[in-house]
């Protein structure tokens, strides 16, 4: 009888114990204060839509959700007193711009950690509409192009070559006009063909200077556009931001998955105030129409050499650098096998399990 009451005793000794820890994990897990707020900075050489993602994660929030504060900031709007540093700083831009083509013996001072775009987002236009164009169409004669060492010059000049078409004989590619003088130059009369990115080329369309006639990625398999990179020190010392910078931009894919390019267009419309709606959504879902954006930030080896590859055969490759030296693929990996986006019209009260199944999950993507 003894032995029974001590045993009762016992198993409601060890209950309450049980209840009380239970109640102190609880509470650490949905009753402490809001986590601490980081702060990131990433800078433009100029608004794309390739960076459609981007802008995105900043408009709808999914930036703030990740308790992270991003300043994007154009490279032309900063103050003069606020010198960029190329270390201390995270960069849009293209791998030709910041590795292939840096000076010879760079390295990778900066490096690739999350992908945007997928695939190259510039046209070949023409002076007349042409339903059944045809790369041979350029034999004997000028295209305004971009400098030698430009990305979007040296995947047209892969293309000619594939077409059998010798650079500045059979075409000639004028490679020293700035891309702001181009629609002025083109205008005059002094090339048959332009090379334009968006929204250039819808402007100049819509103007009646030219007609579209090609997208340089429907003739190349997909090479990387568009990259989010930083220098080894900084994704070392600020693994934690970084880390959340790519979980918000690999949301903003997903959410992408699911909405239209009305809806996408109505977000970023803030990023390109010249341009009006309807033709800000024909441009988007021209893009989609390419898939020009995956629904992961992961920059694949394959796509990663092929650009390089293109490089080094257009002569502009000074500085060769390794995928696994000019990118660092644990930030994009880890959002992608983490982070979810679920639309609103499928959400439901999450149970306590799943709430702390979801809290351990978003715990790990951080």
């Amino acid at each position: 009888m003894r032995f029974k009451r001590w045993f009762m005793l016992l198993f409601l000794l060890a209950m309450i114990v049980a209840m009380v820890i239970l109640s102190i994990k609880t509470y650490s897990l949905f009753g402490k204060g809001p986590e601490k707020t980081d702060k990131i900075r990433v800078l433009e050489t100029e608004r794309t839509l390739t960076a459609l993602p981007h802008y995105l994660a900043l408009t709808l929030g999914f930036y703030r959700e990740q308790q992270l504060e991003v300043d994007s900031l154009l490279l032309k709007d900063m103050p003069e007193e606020v010198k960029p540093d190329a270390r201390g700083e995270v960069w849009l831009c293209n791998l030709t711009q910041c590795l292939f083509t840096r000076p010879l013996g760079t390295g990778a001072e900066l490096v690739a950690f999350a992908g945007l775009a997928r695939k190259d987002g510039t046209f070949l236009l023409g002076r007349e509409e042409n339903s059944s164009f045809a790369w041979e169409q350029l034999r004997r004669k000028s295209i305004l192009g971009d400098p030698p060492d430009d990305q979007c010059n040296i995947l047209l000049e892969e293309i000619l070559r594939k077409n059998n078409l010798f650079l500045q004989h059979q075409v000639i590619i004028i490679q020293n006009i700035p891309r702001d003088l181009k629609e002025g130059t083109f205008e005059a009369g002094l090339s048959d063909y332009v090379l334009m990115p968006e929204p250039m080329a819808t402007r100049t369309e819509e103007s009646g200077l030219g007609k579209k006639l090609t997208a340089l990625n429907t003739s190349l398999d997909p090479v990387p556009s568009l990259v989010m990179a930083a220098s080894p020190v900084y994704l070392k010392q600020h693994e934690r931001e970084v880390q959340k910078l790519t979980n918000g931009l690999c949301k903003a894919m997903l959410w992408l998955d699911y909405h239209g390019s009305a809806e996408a267009a109505r977000v970023i419309a803030p990023f390109f105030p010249e341009i009006n709606q309807p033709t800000l959504v024909k441009m988007i879902q021209q893009y989609r129409d390419m898939g020009l954006w995956d629904q992961s930030p992961v920059i694949a080896k394959e796509d990663y050499e092929l650009l390089q590859s293109f490089v080094r055969k257009a002569g502009e490759l000074t500085n060769p650098v390794e995928y696994s030296r000019g990118s660092n693929m644990k930030f994009a990996q880890k959002a992608a096998g983490t982070v979810q986006y679920i639309p609103p019209e499928q959400q439901k009260e999450k149970s306590r399990w799943e709430k702390i199944k979801f809290y351990f999950q978003d715990l790990w993507a951080k």
